[in-house]
């Protein structure tokens, strides 16, 4: 769904679009009230699901996203060991520096700013899919 990403799904090609149109527009008052300047408005959306398991994709080295704020929700299965790990914003002093740690849940989303650095943690078992 990406370059990334070798298992996954990207959903405007299945249909989907007018779905995610309506999650985004439901989605911009959050967005808005967290990150006044990047969540004022969004133009468009690449949405997509990626899935984790141990022989396949385990995880993903930290980058930043093509997006002003990303909406990262877990969708689920049973997994074990697939956090998510932030480091500070691209273009400042920390952005090789490890902020925080998220822990994936399913049916539970976590929003940040595209420049976020961030990664996804080693899966050690289970199957894990997050529409992003």
């Amino acid at each position: 769904p990406n370059s990334m990403n070798n298992y996954g799904l990207i959903l405007n090609e299945i249909g989907l679009r007018p779905s995610l149109d309506a999650l985004q527009a439901a989605f911009l008052p959050v967005a808005r009230s967290l990150f006044p300047i990047e969540g004022k408005m969004f133009d468009s959306h690449h949405a997509f699901c990626v899935s984790y398991k141990p022989k396949e994709d385990r995880g993903l080295d930290m980058h930043t996203d093509d997006s002003d704020v990303t909406l990262n929700c877990c969708l689920g299965r049973d997994f074990t060991a697939s956090g998510l790990t932030f480091c500070g914003d691209m273009g400042t002093s920390d952005h090789r520096q490890v902020s925080w740690q998220y822990q994936h849940q399913r049916g539970v989303a976590v929003v940040h700013l595209g420049r976020r650095r961030h990664g996804a943690d080693d899966i050690s078992e289970g199957h894990r899919i997050n529409l992003i």
